[in-house]
């Protein structure tokens, strides 16, 4: 088993932490109707790649 190193896990995680908060989010400069029309579109993309994958 491998010996864990807690001082590069913890450096490791702060580093992804800093990279998210500057990262913008991809519905920061939509209007609420425009995030409501992308997730529906999503949903049914989603949707139908689970149905096709049925039949």
């Amino acid at each position: 088993m491998a010996k864990t190193n807690v001082k590069k896990a913890k450096k490791h995680l702060s580093k992804l932490r800093e990279l998210i908060v500057k990262r913008k989010h991809p519905f920061s400069e939509m209007t609420e109707e425009q995030v409501i029309k992308a997730l529906r579109k999503t949903r049914e993309e989603i949707w139908k790649e689970k149905v096709a994958s049925r039949s």
